[in-house]
């Protein structure tokens, strides 16, 4: 089961969009050397300016994360950083609180899903508890969306920032999802627990292993 994991958005140079994605291409294909990495995908952010991608990954414990902080990957990323992307990567270490995983059955290199989400949740902070408990209740509602594979409820621990990252299989099931049960109750207490409304990415999915 996913217990940790890292959200890394990776903000490219304008000229070095079509390098980055190459790059997570190259990246795909070192996971397999990561037996300790659970689940990783690669994605462009949509309609994003400065163009914009982002891995996120999972791991079981700190010490899944740990190797893969400390593998070809990620020392790939740094070495080539400076030439590609505009901004130094923001490696965001986060506690996956819930999650749905169903894998796609010979998915291949997207592992069945094509887009997703990245919704970013700011909690008052008397409320946090509150928003974790919502999240990891929220886990019945998405079994019920039979066109989201994989979803991730995550917290940046210290802060009371929350996300939801998910997948699907195309723009139809993530239509269904925003119009769905999880989505309303969400948008439903942005007064009560929340300081704004949540912030919404889409984003197509490059690569994924899962």
């Amino acid at each position: 089961m996913a217990n940790v994991g890292l959200l890394v958005p990776l903000v490219a140079k304008p000229e070095k969009s079509s390098a980055v994605a190459d790059f997570l291409n190259t990246g795909y294909s070192l996971v397999p050397e990561e037996p300790l990495t659970l689940q990783w995908f690669a994605v462009s952010y949509e309609s994003s300016s400065p163009p914009t991608y982002a891995i996120f990954d999972t791991f079981a414990a700190d010490e899944g994360r740990d190797a893969h902080l400390n593998g070809k990957i990620a020392a790939a990323l740094m070495q080539n950083a400076p030439e590609l992307l505009g901004v130094g990567p923001q490696i965001g270490k986060v506690n996956v609180l819930a999650s749905v995983v169903r894998p796609v059955k010979d998915g291949g290199k997207t592992a069945g899903v094509g887009c997703g989400l990245r919704v970013l949740i700011q909690a008052k902070p008397e409320k946090a508890g509150a928003v974790r408990d919502f999240l990891k209740n929220a886990v019945p509602l998405v079994e019920e969306e039979p066109e989201t594979p994989y979803w991730y409820a995550i917290e940046f621990p210290g802060t009371n920032t929350f996300a939801i990252v998910d997948f699907f299989p195309d723009d139809n099931g993530r239509t269904a999802h925003v119009q769905g049960k999880v989505a309303a109750a969400l948008f439903g207490s942005v007064d009560e627990l929340l300081t704004g409304t949540p912030e919404i990415i889409k984003t197509q999915v490059l690569a994924a292993r899962v």
